[in-house]
């Protein structure tokens, strides 16, 4: 099974207008952020603390089990929200600074939920390349071809 990982972050309202229509900028600050070595990782903390907005872990989770409560395919342990059937399998990890996501779908279904929790999440996929606006991506959300 080919898995895809995604890194959801929550941008400031700052950024937000100021990274709106030019998402690669953003893109850019958090892949040199995510490839950081130790040497470099207090100077990565501070970009990445001028962009983001911390998650309101508990928050959150309480959220994702609240969301999901009458799927049947949902499960939650250790932190951790899995929708696992026949056709889906994801995982979501919530930390404080962003959340991940792996998945066989490039359209998870954990995206519908967090944009509800959250209208300015920014996605990267940093090993493919890929990067967009999650509220972008779910407004067009009947055009996106979903697996």
């Amino acid at each position: 099974m080919n898995l895809r990982v995604f890194y959801l972050y929550q941008i400031n309202d700052f950024c937000l207008d100021l990274y709106q229509q030019y998402p690669y900028r953003l893109y850019r600050i958090l892949k040199d952020t995510y490839y950081t070595s130790k040497y470099h990782q207090q100077y990565a903390i501070s970009s990445y603390e001028q962009v983001t907005n911390k998650f309101n872990r508990q928050f959150l989770h309480d959220f994702v089990k609240w969301h999901y409560k009458l799927d049947l395919y949902y499960h939650y342990k250790n932190s951790t929200h899995t929708i696992s059937s026949n056709r889906e399998y994801s995982n979501l990890l919530v930390s404080s600074y962003s959340l991940k996501i792996k998945s066989n779908l490039s359209y998870p279904s954990f995206f519908d939920s967090i944009n509800d929790y959250n209208d300015s999440i920014f996605v990267c996929d940093f090993d493919n390349q890929d990067y967009f606006w999650l509220s972008k991506v779910i407004h067009k959300g009947k055009n996106v071809v979903k697996e």
